[in-house]
């Protein structure tokens, strides 16, 4: 047998047998079969033609050539992959597992950050806090400048977010539409940074918008706050900042966190930091510049309410009662044949309603002026009566 031509088992691109086991030589035929032993038991490498296809045949110990490929597709590797290839390996060869498996979501419908920023300001007691807030800070600053303690108008947590409803769904409408300019921004920007980090030779435009965007992106949350801080110096522009600066300071804190997300996203990039500490810390910041936001808002629409009152377009009041009221304010008159003591025999006329709460009817006299003249609360009682209008 030995001047009979061999085959090796057991050669690269084959399962191989325990470590330190050597190549085994069996004796074959002319045309290169293996014969005797090795014909009855082929080795875990050895294939039999058949169909013009290669056909895996069991084995050492009943496996298959073809199983290491299902393995490692179970195992979450490319197939052919060395799985010995380490940590290294993993994050370098596999970026697709971690970065590039959230890039996968980076579409308007699976957008990871955007979830989560929806999350935040779609939270119920994020929005019920913010309309509470929205209207007491609204009342208070109304109720000062007309002369009025916001303590005794006795309103309540109905009353106040009854009263901010309006303002505040048109602020969450102008979130919604920041959102969409955000969603229109992510489709254009995050396959060109993706693209960025994969490809050495690309274009100089598409380098430069990649590169000025996250540089940009990195210092916003300081940039946005400071450039409307300084236009807030120019009179012509002092209200806008006034409202704006506020919000800046939020969608800073976004952009940031957006263009640390971009960056995770580039091959063989990763985070510095912790992302679930970014996203705590940027959640914080955006609520709070969102309250924020939210009470110089009310300010500037306590102040202009307050400002614009128009006496002369205000309800027309007359109360009448069973008792002299002695009001500081407009004209008393005592009705003839009035002799019961339930009946009505005062009129007061001259007399408007400036506001209406839970605490009774507050009334000014036709001639008031805010801060200049007196404000008079009547509580509801059997013993009074108001005629509203006419």
């Amino acid at each position: 047998m030995s001047g009979e031509p061999t085959v090796e088992i057991g050669s690269r691109g084959t399962l191989p047998g325990p470590p330190g086991e050597p190549l085994a030589s069996v004796p074959a035929d002319d045309q290169g079969r293996a014969t005797g032993r090795a014909a009855a038991y082929p080795s875990a490498g050895a294939a039999h033609e058949g169909d013009g296809a290669a056909r895996a045949v069991p084995g050492r110990d009943g496996q298959q050539a073809g199983a290491a490929p299902e393995r490692d597709r179970r195992a979450g590797m490319a197939p052919g992959r060395d799985p010995l290839a380490g940590e290294e390996g993993l994050l370098a060869g596999g970026e697709g597992s971690l970065a590039g498996g959230e890039a996968e979501g980076d579409g308007p419908a699976g957008h990871p950050l955007l979830r989560w920023a929806v999350g935040v300001l779609a939270n119920v007691t994020v929005l019920t806090g913010l309309l509470v807030y929205f209207g007491w800070q609204r009342s208070e600053v109304q109720a000062l400048e007309l002369g009025i303690d916001d303590s005794v108008l006795g309103m309540t947590t109905t009353d106040y977010v009854l009263r901010s409803v309006g303002p505040v769904l048109a602020l969450l409408l102008v979130v919604a539409i920041g959102g969409l300019a955000w969603l229109q921004l992510d489709h254009f920007l995050a396959p060109r940074v993706r693209a960025a980090g994969a490809a050495e030779g690309q274009a100089a435009g598409a380098g430069r918008v990649v590169t000025y965007s996250l540089r940009f992106m990195s210092w916003a949350w300081l940039v946005l706050p400071l450039t409307f801080w300084a236009l807030s110096f120019l009179q012509v522009l002092l209200e806008i900042t006034f409202l704006v600066f506020p919000f800046s300071i939020g969608v800073g804190a976004l952009l940031t966190l957006y263009g640390t997300h971009l960056r995770s996203t580039m091959p063989g990039r990763r985070p510095r930091t912790s992302m679930p500490l970014r996203y705590a810390f940027t959640a914080i910041i955006v609520c709070v510049s969102l309250f924020y936001g939210a009470q110089n808002h009310a300010t500037v629409l306590g102040v202009s309410l307050a400002e614009n009152t128009e006496v002369d377009k205000l309800v027309t009041v007359r109360v009448y009662s069973t008792q002299r009221l002695n009001l500081a304010a407009g004209k008393e008159t005592t009705l003839p044949g009035s002799t019961g003591k339930d009946d009505y025999r005062y009129r007061y006329t001259g007399l408007r309603l400036l506001l209406h709460t839970s605490k009774g009817y507050f009334l000014v006299a036709e001639d008031w002026r805010p801060r200049e003249g007196t404000v008079i609360i009547l509580q509801e009682s059997s013993t009074i009566r108001l005629e509203l209008g006419g």
